[in-house]
């Protein structure tokens, strides 16, 4: 529901900056809005170690909600670029520690044997809200504007924040992970115990920037986090630019305008759904850095297979399967982070997973036009899938990586 809300706000957002001043308006205030996000994530990811994911997330869901209703208040009476300016960095702040903290809340709800279904199935309703976000917020914008826009979402704010209020995350056990032990949250019967270690932990509590610090460090030390962490950062580095640019310039250059564009993200979702159904019913459990290689070798091929397709059914073809190889990729990915970082890194590594994602985006959409205006689409889609092939190769040559594994499919009792 926080996805939904989100996309129908960036829709909202920018269709606002176009009609009150200017496209080029409308990028710089979709820029300031990741601003905040982007330099508090790691400070938001220490905080969430510090207080427990679920209140930080509620909170955020909050002020997220409350600041939706405040904006069509005053979009009503007298909207302006200044006030989606203020609202743009208001909802980045917030964004700050609802990421770290949504990333990290998966392990308090699941046995680690859980993780990879869990995983799948949050996979699948993400993309089915990024599927029908932005749709939704086309579709409101004609009907009442801005004001309506924000009043939805602030109404999926509300429907996140019942959701989160009905679960009740086990506690940390203050466990550490080693790169051959999977770490576990506590299970019930040990939460009372967990709950006095937390909050032994919690009295000691050191400056915000150390912790933040401490977090680099542990994650730096972790032998297979470190490598997850990097093949994850190659992936999103190869993927991002010709998914966002390169599909624009290979059906600008093909001829086929919109619909073509549509088509090829049409795939990749379809695609992308289908590995996470996957993953909801197969869930390896050793040798899961092959797994990782071979579907980055599957997602590199389709990837230059979007530049060299010849007709419009090709191009989507080759985004199906490279969604259809992403979807277990990240599954595995993000299961083997969540089973070997300890309960009191979980903010913090998720805050920089999340950064890593997050803030390279804008640079690799830049590098993707500028490597296709200089070079050639297929040579810029070529170097892409290098960065892919290059992280099925750490996958391969690590032996931590290779040999990782996920706690067995037995469930908690």
């Amino acid at each position: 529901m926080s996805i939904l809300g989100d996309q129908v706000w960036y829709v909202a957002l920018s269709f606002s900056a176009v009609q009150l001043a200017s496209p080029g308006m409308a990028g710089v205030v979709l820029a300031v809005s990741a601003l905040p996000r982007l330099v508090l994530l790691l400070f938001g990811g220490a905080i969430v170690d510090r207080y427990g994911p679920r209140r930080l997330m509620i909170g955020s869901d909050l002020a997220r909600g409350a600041i939706a209703l405040v904006t069509a208040a005053v979009a009503l009476a007298q909207p302006s670029v200044a006030l989606l300016v203020v609202v743009a960095l208001a909802f980045g702040l917030a964004d700050a520690l609802f990421l770290p903290a949504a990333g990290s809340m998966l392990p308090r709800l699941l046995s680690p044997a859980q993780l990879t279904g869990g995983l799948a199935l949050s996979g699948l309703t993400a993309r089915l809200a990024l599927t029908f976000g932005a749709p939704l917020g086309g579709l409101l914008l004609p009907i009442g504007g801005l004001p309506l826009a924000c009043l939805v979402n602030a109404a999926t704010f509300a429907v996140s924040v019942l959701a989160l209020w009905s679960v009740r995350p086990a506690a940390a056990t203050g466990r550490d992970a080693t790169d051959g032990v999977p770490a576990r949250s506590a299970a019930p019967g040990e939460q009372a115990l967990a709950g006095g270690m937390a909050s032994g932990n919690a009295a000691a509590r050191v400056p915000i920037g150390a912790a933040v610090r401490e977090g680099l460090r542990y994650l730096a030390r972790h032998r297979l986090l470190r490598a997850v962490t990097l093949v994850g950062l190659l992936v999103n580095l190869g993927a991002v630019g010709p998914l966002n640019v390169g599909l624009a310039l290979v059906a600008a250059e093909r001829g086929w305008g919109a619909a073509g564009i549509g088509g090829m993200l049409a795939g990749f979702g379809i695609g992308s759904a289908a590995g996470n159904v996957l993953m909801m019913r197969w869930r390896p459990a050793g040798r899961l850095g092959l797994i990782v290689a071979c579907c980055a070798v599957v997602q590199c091929g389709a990837l230059f297979a979007i530049a060299i397709a010849p007709l419009p059914a090709w191009a989507f073809a080759a985004t199906a399967l490279g969604g259809l190889a992403g979807g277990p990729q990240a599954v595995l990915l993000n299961g083997l982070t969540h089973a070997y970082t300890a309960d009191s890194h979980r903010g913090r590594v998720a805050s920089i997973n999340n950064l890593a994602n997050l803030g390279i985006t804008p640079l690799t959409m830049a590098l993707m036009g500028f490597a296709a205006a200089q070079f050639g689409t297929v040579t810029a889609f070529a170097a892409s899938a290098a960065l892919i092939l290059a992280a099925a190769a750490l996958c391969l040559t690590i032996p931590t990586l290779r040999h990782a594994h996920l706690p067995p499919t037995t469930h908690r009792p």
